[in-house]
């Protein structure tokens, strides 16, 4: 798939969010810049959250859980990370809510195989490829 601008990645970040179900683990990959926090925000404000959403950096996780959203949401940049271990002490796991995973490969085998990995792809005309492996089973 290819994304040619930041709105293009808005909408696609809305059209991902009603494919989402509780429990799901959605990991963002791609270079600094690459999109994957504006693709988290669109996600999230497509699930319902009507506030300001900000990269977790520094804070590495966020949190999203108001009256009116469709599912909770933990947003998580494990960019900072210094330990897979430290996942542990972060409590990203909980089946009623979606979990957004900037910089994956941080976590290592502490973080699970993700539910949708999406990996983002800058280009030099300054679109984006986007490649997305979901390995969720729905009936």
């Amino acid at each position: 798939m290819i994304i040619r601008d930041e709105e293009a990645m808005r909408r696609f970040g809305a059209e991902l969010a009603q494919k989402l179900a509780a429990g799901d683990l959605l990991t963002l990959t791609g270079p600094l810049g690459a999109g994957k926090t504006v693709l988290a925000k669109a996600i999230i404000a497509s699930l319902g959250f009507d506030g300001d959403v900000s990269s977790p950096t520094f804070a590495i996780i966020h949190e999203y859980d108001e009256p009116g959203m469709r599912l909770p949401v933990v947003h998580a940049d494990l960019y900072r990370l210094n330990d897979p271990e430290e996942l542990e002490e972060l409590g990203l796991f909980d089946d009623d809510r979606v979990v957004l995973v900037e910089w994956p490969s941080k976590g290592g085998a502490a973080l699970g195989n993700p539910d949708l990995a999406i990996e983002i792809t800058p280009q030099a005309d300054g679109s984006r490829t986007i490649k997305i492996e979901d390995k969720r089973k729905r009936s």
